[in-house]
């Protein structure tokens, strides 16, 4: 089985696709923070979404790339893909280059208009994960999704 991944510079119009293997299953926290780990050392804010079936298995990713310290990402184009899809569920996480794994008040107020948005097209975001080195803020576990 083979996936489709999107990728798309946030600033400029040159966008990827490109096909990769298969990634297991998305079960737990652990298997997420493997998914994202590319994200870790990242000197630009990145956003990477991660698509999946009932089965949370992957079927596909985007990832836009920012600026040192902001990165736009839509809510229309998360719900999109995530109906292009046939997604049962979204996980995202994004990464801060300083260091800081604590959630922005932005970060706060876009997971729960995210997720609001999701539950109307009936596909849950499971998590939405702040990544800082080695450092990781699950916004599930903070009772923000």
């Amino acid at each position: 089985m083979q996936l489709r991944v999107q990728s798309e510079m946030a600033r400029g119009s040159r966008a990827c696709v490109a096909v990769v293997r298969a990634f297991p299953h998305i079960v737990d926290l652990s298997a997420a923070c493997l998914l994202f780990a590319g994200l870790r050392d990242a000197a630009r804010e990145t956003v990477a979404i991660a698509y999946l079936d009932p089965n949370r298995r992957l079927l596909g990713m985007r990832h836009v790339v920012g600026g040192r310290d902001h990165v736009v990402v839509s809510i229309r184009r998360i719900a999109a893909d995530a109906l292009a899809f046939d997604a049962w569920g979204v996980v995202m996480a994004h990464n801060h280059p300083s260091g800081d794994a604590t959630p922005s008040d932005r970060d706060l107020a876009f997971t729960r208009a995210l997720a609001a948005a999701l539950r109307t097209l009936e596909v849950v975001l499971v998590d939405h994960l702040v990544i800082a080195g080695d450092r990781v803020t699950s916004l599930r576990a903070m009772g923000v999704v």
